[in-house]
This record gives C-alpha cells, structure tokens and sequence, in this order.
C-alpha cells in the first residue's frame, strides 16, 4: 500500500491507494472530523443511517436486535430530531438501512439481516416511506415488507446496498474469515417470497474479513464499504450493478477510531461521508470529500 496526497483549494487532502487501484479513480476526502455525540438514550446499539435527500441535515438509523421495530431521525451533529414506529414489522436483527426508489416514490429500506447464529431459515427487508415532514416526538409509519431466503441456508449479514437509481438490492455477508459472499435480490417485489442469488464473493483488501456497513454514492458513482477498523471506496461506472463494481480494487479512505464502528453512509449529495460506531452516545465522524 502507498500513500497519495493531493494539494487542493480545500487543503491537504488524503487519500491511501491499494496496489491495483487507479490514482484518478480514488475518492479524496479531508481527515474525519468528529461532528458531536448521539444524545438520543434509546440510541443504544446503533447498527446503520441512512442520510435523507429529502431533508438537509437529517440522518435516519436504528438499533442493532434487541430493540422494537422503530427508527430515528437526528442530525449530523446527533440531536435528536424524532422517532418512528414501523407497523406491522418485528426487529429480529436490523443490521443496516438505505434510501432509494420504491414502488411509492421513495423508500428508506430497512434490512432485518442478521444472523448470528446462522438459525433463521428467511430474512426481510422493511420498505418505509420516508417521513413526509420531520417533526419532534414519535410516529408511526406503515411498511410493506419481502421475505427472502438464500439458496445454501443460513447467513448472517450486516451489509444491505440499494441502487439509488433502479432500487436493485445486494447483500453482502458477514464472515469471520475467508471471502464474504454477494447476493443479489434485484429491484423487491411485494407479492411474493424471493431468493437470493449469489453472484460473486469479496474480501476487504487488508484488516478484518468482518464487513459491517455499506452505501451507494446517491449518484450511484461508488460505493463505501467499513469493517471496524477499515474504510473501503469502490469506483461505480455508469450503468454498473453493485456486484459488478465491487469486482474492481478499492481505494482505502481514512476512518476515525470508533469503538465497534459499524455504520456508514455518504451525506446528502454524496459531498461527504458519515461513520458512527455502536455504542450510546456514540462519537460521529464527517469527512468532507470531492465528489
């Protein structure tokens, strides 16, 4: 690996490239900045966020199993802005949330994916309308839901891509070593049970196998995928699905040190990058970046 650095009207902005990786493919960012704590107790086991496009400075997210099935708006600096029942759903294990189109207009998706100990026999992604205001106190939201099952069992995944143009859906896994694998779910239908279809496998380029949060550029040109300790961005050509541009070398993005860090998502616009990690009052950390 070795280091590239670019001087611009912005400052010293950093970028570390691996070997294979295109120089001008390479996202560069400004350094993570912490942005200010999330102040919301119930906040307790932050597993994804999703940044609304709909609404400046609005962030949605939702705890990791244990909680009911509800979520959050704060803002990037972690106030508390409200919170959201979602009807006729169940939080097994809500791993991760994105934003794109739906049958409706414009969903937040909401992927109940995770499977520790490889027991569930299917698994469901929530489709939520994205609130129509953002108002103080707690809401109830209605959801249609799809069930799906992978076609060799059981699988535990913390990762759920939605295009932000076609809404075409793909899971990655979560290993504890060796490849993770990419399934595809292409865009959801409501009327029935899907299956997965695997269409490739994928290993984070150094440090832990464990990929634990990912989003697509809102103008579909990368993709962010984290580990707990990594920040991987993968160029996004025009036209691309989400499995045919993880097949090409990522660059390596400067991450913040968060304690069990998990969630990431690019900012509205895609100008920047938001990663928080699990725990309550978790730190949230902003970079500012070219595109």
């Amino acid at each position: 690996m070795r280091s590239v650095f670019q001087v611009s009207g912005l400052g010293m902005l950093g970028v570390l490239m691996l070997e294979g990786c295109a120089a001008d493919s390479c996202l560069v960012c400004d350094p993570p900045e912490h942005s200010g704590n999330v102040e919301n107790v119930d906040l307790f086991e932050l597993s994804g966020i999703a940044a609304s496009f709909k609404f400046a400075d609005v962030i949605y997210t939702h705890n990791d199993s244990g909680d009911s099935s509800r979520f959050f708006a704060l803002t990037s600096a972690g106030m508390n802005l409200a919170t959201y029942i979602v009807d006729n759903a169940m939080n097994d294990d809500w791993e991760d949330i994105a934003r794109a189109p739906c049958a409706s207009g414009e969903c937040l998706y909401i992927g109940d994916i995770g499977d520790n100990d490889l027991e569930r026999t299917s698994y469901t992604i929530y489709l939520v309308g994205e609130p129509a205001t953002i108002e103080p106190g707690t809401h109830t939201l209605p959801s249609d839901k799809v069930e799906f099952s992978y076609p060799d069992g059981s699988v535990n995944a913390e990762v759920l891509l939605v295009h932000p143009t076609t809404g075409a859906v793909t899971i990655i896994t979560k290993v504890e070593s060796g490849p993770a694998s990419i399934y595809e779910l292409g865009a959801l239908r409501l009327d029935q049970p899907v299956q997965a279809k695997k269409v490739g496998e994928l290993e984070p380029p150094e440090g832990s196998a464990r990929f634990t949060g990912g989003s697509i550029h809102p103008d579909a040109t990368g993709i962010l995928l984290r580990t707990n300790g990594r920040l991987f961005h993968y160029p996004m050509k025009p036209g691309q699905t989400a499995a045919a541009a993880l097949d090409a070398e990522p660059c390596l993005l400067e991450l913040a040190d968060e304690a069990q860090g998990e969630a990431v998502t690019w900012l509205r616009g895609g100008a920047g990058i938001m990663t928080i990690g699990e725990s309550s009052a978790a730190p949230i950390n902003i970079a500012q970046c070219n595109g």
